[in-house]
């Protein structure tokens, strides 16, 4: 039984377009997850606001430690090592996600509101729970999530 030249396109056709259909499901992952990284930026500013180590400690997974940091040094960082630095939020943030794994790039923002001071936020999904992974001052590595 011999297939004509549009039936085997038909079906290279139809195995490509599968492909690409599953490998897109899997790194396209719910729109639904964006309030809850928009909720778990919003919580960290909030902890370090109110310079709160325990409510910082609770956002952060215990990876962060293998990265060398902690709330201590996430609050250092934000303050400065002497603590002269103003706060007021975490600015202009663009998220990138994966289905378990978020990147934000945000602003650490005093009064001003300047975009002077940038800092980048790695989280994984750990349980179903968003958690702060590392950060970084500047920009993430563009490719990197």
């Amino acid at each position: 039984m011999r297939l004509s030249v549009s039936v085997k396109l038909a079906v290279v056709f139809a195995l490509v377009v599968s492909l690409v259909w599953s490998g897109c499901s899997k790194k396209s992952p719910k729109r639904d997850q964006i309030p809850l990284l928009k909720g778990k930026i919003f919580a960290l500013q909030e902890a370090v606001k109110e310079r709160n180590r325990a409510a910082i400690d609770s956002l952060l997974s215990v990876k962060i430690i293998d990265n060398g940091q902690s709330s201590d040094s996430l609050l250092s960082f934000v303050y400065g090592p002497d603590g002269g630095f103003g706060f007021e939020r975490f600015g202009n943030c663009e998220i990138l996600y994966t289905a378990n794994k978020a990147r934000m790039e945000c602003y650490v923002m005093d009064s001003t509101s300047q975009e002077d001071r940038p800092v980048t936020f790695f989280m994984a999904l750990e349980d179903d729970m968003w958690l702060f992974t590392s950060f970084q001052q500047g920009g993430g590595e563009k490719d990197s999530l």
